[in-house]
């Protein structure tokens, strides 16, 4: 990862000119907005609590975590998967950022957790409907437990394999409007995710992706992303993949760095 860090900032350091006004408005409206948001008063404090819970539970991994095995079953203390599944600070900011920003009135995330990133991103807009799916039967239960206590409603966590359940899952939206992809961080799953939740995509759409850079599999997974035929936008900003299905537009791939 280190080595993949340095790359790409070296890559990132190129000055690019930007033609896409959509992009140059994403940049200055959303990535270069440093407010402090009144939520940020609310959940920062609440995430780092979580952090320090010391409660076991039983968690189930489907995902790249499981070492490619079908899944796989242990306890630990809730605080430590917080830790290891949540995004940091900034990263969660940012996500509230783009849902204040694009105002979805659909969102769909492939891997809740303890609900941390469902949570900002749901606080960003409150009025949207929002289903978040999660495998980990305990997870699930603890991250309902968390969106009660920070009182975000129309959210709903759906416990399963998402291999099984996302089909059942997409008949829930006439279409979709905002989609993080942070779940089963594998080659194969991501584009079958992708090509499932495209069917149902728009203009306006924006695809989300996590840890693009994270393997030579997920690499390769976002190659293809970029390179297929119904993206027009997308933008790198390392840690996040964004993804844009504007009509008209000649298609164009930026690197920016946050």
């Amino acid at each position: 990862m280190i080595s993949r860090f340095i790359k790409y900032r070296v890559q990132a350091k190129t000055r690019y000119k930007i033609h896409s006004p959509f992009v140059f408005d994403l940049i200055n409206k959303v990535f270069r907005d440093n407010k402090y948001y009144d939520d940020f008063a609310l959940l920062d404090p609440f995430v780092e609590e979580l952090k320090q819970n010391t409660s076991e539970i039983e968690t189930t991994d489907f995902g790249a975590g499981a070492g490619g095995s079908e899944y796989k079953v242990y306890l630990k203390q809730l605080g430590k998967i917080v830790k290891a599944r949540s995004h940091t600070i900034p990263r969660l900011h940012l996500l509230y950022k783009l849902t204040r920003y694009f105002k979805p009135e659909t969102i769909l995330e492939f891997g809740t957790a303890a609900g941390v990133s469902s949570m900002y991103l749901k606080k960003g807009l409150p009025d949207s409907n929002m289903i978040t799916m999660e495998g980990c039967p305990g997870l699930s239960a603890v991250s309902r437990e968390n969106f009660e206590k920070m009182q975000i409603r129309n959210i709903e966590v759906a416990n399963g394999n998402f291999d099984v359940m996302l089909d059942d899952v997409l008949k829930k939206f006439d279409q979709l409007d905002f989609v993080f992809f942070d779940g089963n961080h594998r080659k194969e799953p991501t584009l079958n995710y992708f090509n499932h939740c495209i069917e149902k995509a728009h203009e306006n759409t924006v695809f989300i992706f996590d840890d693009i850079h994270w393997s030579d599999g997920m690499e390769a997974a976002w190659n293809s992303i970029k390179a297929d035929d119904r993206v027009s936008i997308t933008v790198d900003i390392f840690w996040f993949g964004l993804v844009f299905f504007k009509k008209g537009v000649a298609k164009q791939n930026f690197i920016v760095k946050y």
